[in-house]
């Protein structure tokens, strides 16, 4: 049995979650996590937000609120 590291890309938390978060990263890393765990390996999944790019920083200008009100708000 071997070790996995399942390293989900991150996205940016500068909107609301919506479909094309779950299409581009949460459905291809939970299939292949599970598919090694059925083939017997150990697994771990990892997965979070990126509050700390230039897209939060924008938005949060753009609204006039500090880059953390906007990522808590949006997580």
């Amino acid at each position: 049995m071997s070790h996995i590291l399942s390293a989900v890309a991150w996205p940016y938390a500068n909107g609301p979650r919506h479909i094309g978060h779950v299409a581009g990263f949460g459905v291809p890393s939970d299939v292949f996590s599970r598919y090694m765990r059925m083939a017997g390996h150990d697994v771990l999944m990892v997965s979070g937000t990126d509050e700390h790019g230039t897209p939060i920083l924008v938005a949060a200008d753009e609204e006039g609120i500090s880059a953390r009100e906007l990522a808590d708000r949006n997580n």
